[in-house]
This record gives C-alpha cells, structure tokens and sequence, in this order.
C-alpha cells in the first residue's frame, strides 16, 4: 500500500515536470561571466549613459551555463565576440530592456532587466549596475536572476556578472509534502467510498 501511495506521488511529480519546461530539468542553476567590453560613460548633471562597444566574450559559465561550452572552449574563454549587451542605457532608463544576450555552441543565453541600480565608484567615475532580471536559456524555463556590472571608467574594459536563482528548498519541501498529503488524502477518499460487505 505504501509503495503504491510512494508511486502515484512520484506519477504526479513526473507528470508536472512533464508540463513545466522543457527538455532539461527545472530551473537554470549557475553564473556566467562577461569580459572584453569596451564601455563609455558620459555624465550630464545626475544623469550618466553608459555605451558599450559590442561585442564581449564569455570567459567563464558554471551549472546549466556550460551548455554554452563548445569541446573547442578553453578554461581561460568560452568563446570570443560572442555577447551583445543592450546599449546605451542610463541612470533614467526605465527597466524592462535587454540587458544582455549571449550564443554559443548552438545555445543562446538572455536577460532582461526588471530592476537596475546604479552606483557610482568613487575611483574614477566609473559605475556599477546591478539588479534582478529574468533569464533564458535555450532548453531551459525561464527563471529569475540577477547580474552586476562593473564599468571602471570611461574606454576601459566592463566586466559582468550573471547568476541565477533557485527555489528556496523550504519551497521545494513544501510543494512535496503538499503532493503527499494529496496521495494520502485521494487513498483514503477512495477506501471510504468502497462498499462494505
């Protein structure tokens, strides 16, 4: 009996996987990193647009992000002029924007902003911007994420940061106890609906 309830959960858990995403599991798990971007930063009164020269290189990826490895990527770059980052934006602009998109190895990795921060470096009046956004992968369901830029100064190189959230494993623990307490529920409904003899 308790094998049956054991499988009719992990049915029910599979199915909904089934419905959730695509071919790969769940959510996207992992960073990538961002480099050889020349960026530009002008400043008018509060306001200061940020230009990038595209394209960068990704020369780092972990998790889900190695599907954008190649047998040909070296440990030092993922591969070259392959990322666009959305330009210009300034502190005025409204989140919503393509933050970045990135190809590689026939996968294509993309975020678009919902919050961005902007911090002004005191070194040099560079910039850093940071914030939430939501992330694609190909074979992926979209997920939340944040990234962080840093942009040291005027016609210097920028570097970002992509790193992706997961469900908190309170979530997770309470959505399997939820499917359980359903089995249990749905095995006694149909014990106390069986005639007696």
């Amino acid at each position: 009996m308790i094998i049956r309830k054991l499988l009719t959960a992990a049915v029910l858990v599979t199915g909904i996987a089934a419905f959730a995403g695509p071919a790969f599991a769940g959510p996207i798990v992992g960073t990538i990193d961002v480099s050889g971007l020349s960026a530009g930063v002008t400043t008018s009164g509060t306001m200061a647009t940020i230009t990038f020269v595209n394209p960068g290189n990704i020369i780092s990826v972990s998790g889900a992000f190695s599907e954008l490895m190649s047998s040909s990527s070296s440990t030092t770059q993922i591969c070259g002029s392959c990322v666009t980052l959305g330009t210009p934006f300034s502190t005025s602009s409204a989140a919503g924007f393509q933050l970045f998109t990135g190809t590689s190895n026939g996968d294509t990795a993309t975020l678009f902003t919902e919050t961005a921060n902007f911090l002004a470096l005191s070194n040099g009046g560079g910039y850093q911007v940071y914030g939430m956004g939501k992330l694609d992968l190909t074979g992926y369901s979209e997920t939340p994420g944040m990234y962080d830029m840093t942009i040291p100064s005027t016609n210097k190189g920028a570097s970002v940061d992509i790193y992706s959230s997961v469900p908190e494993p309170g979530t997770l623990a309470l959505f399997g106890a939820g499917l359980l307490g359903f089995a249990v529920f749905a095995s006694r409904r149909r014990r106390s609906t069986k005639p007696l003899v």
